[in-house]
């Protein structure tokens, strides 16, 4: 069953363009390749199981899912809702719609159907800088540079509400697969 048009999904020449453009550093756009290269892989292996995923969004989302993270972190804003804005007035909405829950998911993840905001939000929680890791490795990571900042324990709160729904949320989508999350970067190389 084809999905309702859904608005313009940039390619990803033009993904790139948009990051250049708008002066994502070089490391933000290598981690957002990665992020892409691994949401693109399980949002294909889903299909094949039976799921109705846009590779062609997950593909631009992933690229673009960071083009205001340099905004954020000097205005310190929430550069999921900066880029979903940046992205629905660039007549993105879609794509603007996915980025926008690459760091919380919003209403939706109570269905069944897995959408490509979870395989986006999933894909980023699983690479770190530029390589795939586990989700106990990234969110390790997470608290060691953001959890330690003085006495601030609603961000450790966070971060351990966001690892408790990225584990629920990787159980949701292997329970589909025929590999487990450990086997991931193995199943990439295999192709």
């Amino acid at each position: 069953m084809d999905k309702p048009h859904r608005g313009v999904t940039p390619t990803s020449d033009q993904c790139h363009r948009l990051l250049k453009e708008y002066d994502v550093p070089d490391h933000i756009i290598r981690h957002s390749e990665v992020v892409s290269r691994v949401a693109a892989f399980l949002a294909r292996r889903l299909n094949v199981s039976g799921e109705h995923l846009s590779i062609e969004e997950i593909e631009a989302a992933a690229l673009l899912h960071d083009i205001t993270k340099m905004e954020g972190i000097e205005s310190r804003r929430d550069h999921a809702e900066t880029g979903r804005r940046l992205l629905n007035s660039l007549g993105f909405r879609r794509i603007g719609e996915i980025v926008g829950e690459h760091i919380r998911l919003g209403k939706g993840t109570e269905t069944q159907a897995i959408r490509e905001e979870e395989i986006l939000n999933y894909s980023d929680k699983r690479v770190m800088h530029t390589e795939i890791v586990t989700l106990a490795e990234r969110f390790a990571d997470l608290e060691r540079r953001y959890g330690l900042k003085g006495s601030d324990t609603t961000t450790i709160e966070r971060i351990k509400a966001g690892e408790k729904s990225a584990y629920e949320l990787e159980g949701k989508i292997f329970s589909r697969l025929d590999f487990s999350p450990e086997e991931l970067v193995q199943r990439m190389e295999e192709g």
